[in-house]
C-alpha cells in the first residue's frame, strides 16, 4: 500500500506539471501568433493608407464648439457626435460629406491635390442654416485650405452660433391669466404669441410652447423685436397687445440672446420686460 500510495502521488504531480507545461507552451504560441497578426495588420493598414493616399493630401479634424453666455436659459450646444462636415472643391462641388464622428473614425480623409496646390472649403455645422426662424440653434464654422500632394493638414475649427436667439420667461400668473384651448367658448380668441423682427420674419407660439426659443438667422441683423399677443382672459375679456423691443446696443446679431419676461399686473394689464444677454 505504501508503494502504491507513493507511486500515485508521484504520477499525479508529474501529470499536473506536464499539463501546466503544455498550457504554458500553448499560451506562448498563442501570444506569439497574436503579436504577429497585430504587426501584420498594422503593416497592412499602413500599406493600405500609403496606396490609397499616394499623391493625395490628407485631412484630419479637431473641432470644438463655442458655448454662448446665457443668463436664464441655456442654448443647447451640440456635441462632436452631432456635427457634420462638408468638403467642397474650388468650383463648389461637394467631394465629401459625412458626420464628424465617422470622418474621425476613418481618418485621414484623402483628397486629390495638384503640385501647385488645390483649394478645398471645409464646413462644419450642426444643421443646415436657412434664412428662416428655426426652433433649434445652428453652430457653424468654415475654412478654405490649399492642399499639396502628400501633405497632412489638421483642420482646427471652432463652431459658433450663427443666429440670434429670442426666449420667453413667462410667469405663472401670465400663463394662468388666459383661457386654455379646452376652456374656450364661442367667440373667444385662442391664445397666440407672435414674435417678429425688422426683416419681417415671424413665428407664433401657443400658450404651452412659451418654453421654446426662436432662432433667427444672424446673416440679417435686426434693430428690434416685436411681440404681438392675442387671446382671452379667464374672465372672458379679449386681449390684443403689441410691443416693440429694441436691444440696448441698437442691433441684434448672431450670438445675441434676448430674453423677454412675460408678466401681468394685479389689474390684469400686460407687462413685458426684455433682458438682453451680453
Amino acid at each position: 500500500r505504501k508503494v502504491f500510495t507513493i507511486s500515485f502521488q508521484t504520477t499525479f504531480i508529474y501529470c499536473r506539471f506536464e499539463y501546466y507545461t503544455i498550457i504554458k507552451n500553448n499560451m506562448k504560441h498563442l501570444l506569439y501568433t497574436l503579436a504577429i497578426l497585430l504587426i501584420a495588420a498594422s503593416c497592412s493598414n499602413e500599406e493600405t493608407e500609403q496606396v490609397m493616399g499616394q499623391g493625395k493630401a490628407r485631412l484630419r479634424f479637431h473641432v470644438s464648439t463655442e458655448s454662448p453666455i446665457v443668463i436664464t436659459r441655456s442654448t443647447p450646444v451640440p456635441t462632436e457626435n452631432q456635427l457634420y462636415v462638408k468638403i467642397q472643391d474650388g468650383i463648389g462641388a461637394v467631394v465629401k460629406q459625412d458626420s464628424l464622428k465617422t470622418l474621425q473614425q476613418n481618418s485621414p480623409v484623402f483628397l486629390e491635390a495638384a503640385e501647385g496646390g488645390t483649394e478645398y472649403k471645409v464646413e462644419v455645422f450642426s444643421n443646415e442654416l436657412k434664412d428662416a426662424i428655426l426652433d433649434k440653434p445652428c453652430f457653424f464654422a468654415s475654412e478654405t485650405y490649399s492642399l499639396l500632394p502628400e501633405e497632412t493638414v489638421l483642420v482646427e475649427l471652432e463652431c459658433c452660433l450663427q443666429q440670434f436667439q429670442v426666449s420667453f420667461n413667462a410667469s405663472d400668473a401670465f400663463k394662468k391669466a388666459f383661457r386654455t384651448d379646452d376652456k374656450l367658448q364661442t367667440g373667444d380668441t385662442k391664445f397666440k404669441l407672435t414674435v417678429s423682427d425688422a426683416n419681417k420674419r415671424q413665428v407664433s407660439y401657443a400658450l404651452a410652447d412659451l418654453n421654446k426659443s426662436a432662432y433667427f438667422d444672424g446673416a440679417k441683423n435686426s434693430s428690434f423685436i416685436k411681440i404681438h399677443i392675442v387671446g382671452t382672459t379667464l374672465e372672458g375679456f379679449p386681449v390684443d397687445y403689441s410691443e416693440t423691443i429694441s436691444p440696448k446696443d441698437g442691433l441684434l446679431e448672431k450670438k445675441d440672446h434676448l430674453i423677454i419676461d412675460l408678466q401681468v399686473s394685479e389689474t390684469k394689464s400686460m407687462m413685458l420686460k426684455a433682458t438682453p444677454v451680453e
